[in-house]
């Protein structure tokens, strides 16, 4: 009889993703989510960064993720930027802005990046989004803040640093 495992060479794990985040900030633990970090704020939009990761199959394409992110975002009465390609580390993403009206900050603005990562040598993948979002009277300066948080992402796959089995 033998053995299955995960991770494992026949069942890989997620890739492992690292971001640098400024004084002040702090780790952010929600349902759903795999990585979030926020600047508190009292009384005001706290700008964050979250880091999601799921499982896609070899049929998956990043532009699955922009056309959710669209209709989200014109569902809302928003809108979405034109996708860019961000080579970030050694990892290439798809990016893309989305934003729209809200009562309480006017305005929330995101900043969105997709990366799939392959998992091993077998057909399985993980799709990588980050997550920016801004909002209110300071969205404009923090923008720069939440975009130098997710420009600084590195994405390993997993078993790039050795077996891992």
């Amino acid at each position: 009889m033998s053995t299955l495992a995960y991770p494992s060479a026949d069942f890989p794990g997620q890739p492992s993703v690292a971001l640098e985040v400024p004084e002040g900030w702090e780790p952010v633990h929600a349902p759903g989510t795999t990585m979030a970090a926020r600047l508190p704020r009292e009384g005001a939009f706290a700008p964050n960064v979250v880091v999601n990761i799921e499982p896609c199959g070899p049929a998956f394409q990043v532009e699955d993720s922009l056309d959710q992110l669209r209709a989200m975002a014109t569902s809302r009465g928003g809108a979405v930027s034109e996708p860019y390609a961000a080579e970030l580390g050694d990892a290439q993403f798809v990016g893309c802005d989305a934003t729209w009206p809200d009562p309480d900050v006017e305005t929330v603005l995101q900043a969105n990046l997709f990366h799939v990562a392959a998992a091993g040598s077998g057909p399985s993948a993980h799709l990588v989004q980050l997550t920016g979002a801004v909002g209110g009277a300071g969205a404009e300066a923090d923008y720069e803040l939440i975009r130098r948080v997710l420009t600084s992402v590195r994405v390993t796959p997993w078993g790039a640093t050795g077996d891992r089995s």
